[in-house]
């Protein structure tokens, strides 16, 4: 027999070709290198990835979350000793995969009720990118004529011309200031972002204070303006008043300096005061309103034990990145829920959560523009400003009350900027709803900065009784200066005196009858302006669509009235006003309206405002993209 070759035999016996031919086998392809599944199984490479993953992105060990996995652990080696691996395993899948939709609908019924900004400004934040509507095209943004836009550009050039007379000082003081501040409220544009960098290059509204004198302000230049900013706020009584404030808490401060180490009699007579205006037993000190919520918030998560703070929509509670939801903040604070105002979904919420939720924080001022932001120009797109008194906010304010003591979560009022204005007693004596912490600030110092938190004892406690590590740290240097408690101190005794409720009678009144008024003498003039307040706070809404409704603002300078930052946005009025200023007010605002109409401003849109600005939007993002 022959042995066996180590190759295929083929026999071709075509064209009488008999003889055997031994053909050599292809050889085997075999990679140059190894591959990386000869060293790692793909089971344990899979593994890998998921501990790979959870080192990089750890999930939050939360101590329910080690409790029930002990327990697990416990109740396995319990079975496993007993032979009933199998059904503890059921058992345990079957319970908590109760426990798991329960979960899921709370997390779902969270976000039906989540205020939809908070979802995605994380995203888009990053998407739009900053960009500027060049010179040649500014004029005819809504699709102006030639005439049209010769005429804007002749009224913006004599503007600024004007201005280069009128403020030469608070030119050069603004020029200076740019460069040594990083304060967005001076540094930043006033109108629509597209057209910032064109309107900069023209006009400049920065104002170096000289003095006050009433409701006025007097810049370095000699110019007065009657004032509507209510710097930020805190201007409710009137500038002399506050003048009068200051000299007398200097008075009684003068002798003590700066000694920080104790408390004074005024301090303790301040805490009298303020609390027959919060309806609490006990007051802490703080040096701003920000501080002051910082302080509420932490003792309502320490004093109940859980975690989560409510918020609603738009709403601003401080500047921190530990409440603030969206717009300037780029943490996302996960122990927060901002949810819908006004909304039976954000009241299931807190009813479906109420094992977790410490405190529900409401800053009423949202009743004048509910569940969007503070009205401001640098948003005004169009005639895209709604805002006014919304029906119904009061009974919403009691149904939260009733919630919130139903499922044992605090309601905390943040009054920082509507304490003292809305009412002597603020929101809670507006709406007649009363919450568990209060939160003062703003006008309570009499000038001086400041912020107060109330509450009763145990909401306020800032250690454990049984626990001796367990402490809520809340202190500030600062808190209870005694300048700042002196002129508290003469503004509360201000705020006590029979005869203050009827001040702000008078000016309600006031508003009333000058809203009402101005409103009708813009329709008669054929402006497309009108006017809504709530109380002291108010704003300019505009009634027909365009683009340069924020031009208005330069105008109301022009003619001798102070605003604010935010522009036409957000107005407010202080108890000083006379019937004579309110007058002097329309008379200004009406001039500022002639100038506007003459410069063009308000000339009716050829285009569509909407398809311009989302291609505007489109083409910058597109750029962007592309790295153009």
């Amino acid at each position: 027999s022959t042995q066996a070759l180590p190759c295929a035999l083929h026999y071709n016996r075509g064209r009488g070709m008999g003889r055997t031919k031994v053909v050599a086998p292809t050889p085997v392809a075999t990679a140059a290198y190894p591959s990386p599944s000869e060293y790692v199984d793909a089971n344990v490479a899979a593994l890998a990835v998921v501990i790979s993953l959870l080192v990089i992105h750890p999930p939050k060990v939360s101590r329910s979350l080690v409790l029930s996995v002990a327990a697990l652990a416990g109740a396995w080696l319990a079975a496993k000793s007993f032979g009933f691996e199998a059904d503890l395993v059921a058992v345990a899948a079957t319970l908590l995969g109760v426990r798991a939709l329960i979960r899921a609908y709370k997390l779902g019924l969270t976000l039906l009720a989540t205020f939809p900004l908070t979802i995605v400004f994380p995203y888009v934040v990053n998407i739009i990118p900053r960009f500027h509507i060049a010179e040649k095209d500014w004029f005819v943004a809504d699709g102006a004529s030639e005439e049209v836009a010769a005429r804007r550009k002749a009224a913006l050039k004599s503007l600024k011309k004007r201005w280069e007379e009128k403020y030469k000082q608070c030119l050069e003081f603004g020029t200076d200031l740019k460069t040594l501040i990083s304060d967005v409220r001076f540094t930043s544009g006033r109108c629509f972002p597209p057209f910032n960098q064109v309107t900069n290059s023209y006009l400049d509204p920065s104002m170096a204070l000289a003095k006050t004198n009433g409701p006025n302000v007097i810049d370095i230049d000699g110019n007065s303006a009657l004032d509507i900013s209510g710097s930020y706020g805190v201007n409710v009584c009137g500038y002399e008043r506050y003048k009068q404030f200051i000299e007398a808490g200097w008075e009684t401060a003068k002798d003590k300096g700066l000694y920080l180490g104790s408390l004074d009699k005024t301090t303790l007579d301040n805490i009298r005061m303020i609390q027959k205006i919060s309806n609490l037993g006990e007051v802490s000190f703080h040096m701003s309103g920000t501080e002051a919520v910082m302080a509420a918030v932490r003792c309502a998560r320490f004093n109940t034990k859980k975690s989560l703070c409510i918020t609603f929509g738009g709403a601003y509670h401080g500047w921190w990145d530990g409440m603030q939801p969206a717009a300037g903040n780029e943490r996302t604070p996960e122990d927060v829920l901002c949810l819908k105002d006004m909304n039976k979904l954000s009241l299931a919420v807190i009813r479906a959560r109420a094992d977790e939720i410490a405190a529900v924080l409401i800053n009423p001022l949202q009743c004048f523009h509910l569940n969007s932001s503070p009205p401001s120009d640098l948003v005004l797109s169009s005639n895209n400003r709604s805002v006014g008194e919304v029906d119904g906010y009061k009974k919403w304010l009691h149904d939260l009350r009733r919630v919130c003591t139903e499922c044992k979560v605090l309601l905390i009022f943040d009054e920082v900027y509507t304490g003292f204005r809305v009412a002597p007693k603020g929101a809670q004596q507006a709406y007649e709803v009363y919450a568990d912490l209060v939160t003062y600030g703003k006008t309570l110092g009499g000038g001086l900065p400041v912020g107060v938190l109330c509450g009763n004892k145990e909401h306020m406690a800032r250690s454990d009784p049984d626990k001796a590590a367990r402490v809520a740290y809340v202190i500030g240097t600062f808190a209870g200066h005694p300048a700042v408690m002196g002129s508290m101190n003469a503004f509360l005794k201000w705020h006590a005196r029979p005869e203050t409720p009827a001040l702000y009678d008078a000016m309600h009144e006031n508003i009333y009858h000058f809203v009402e008024k101005a409103n009708k003498a813009f329709e008669d003039a054929g402006y497309p302006l009108k006017l809504a307040n709530w109380f002291s706070v108010w704003s300019m809404l505009y009634t027909s669509p365009g683009r340069y409704h924020w031009m208005l603002q330069y105008y109301m300078r022009d003619a001798g009235v102070a605003l604010s930052w935010v522009g036409t946005g957000r107005c407010l009025f202080s108890l000083d006003w006379t019937k004579d200023d309110y007058d002097e007010l329309l008379k200004r605002m009406l001039n500022a309206c002639a100038m506007m109409k003459e410069g063009g401003w308000w000339e009716a849109p050829r285009k569509s405002i909407k398809m311009s600005m989302n291609v505007e939007f489109a083409t910058a993002i597109l750029k962007s993209l592309v790295g153009l």
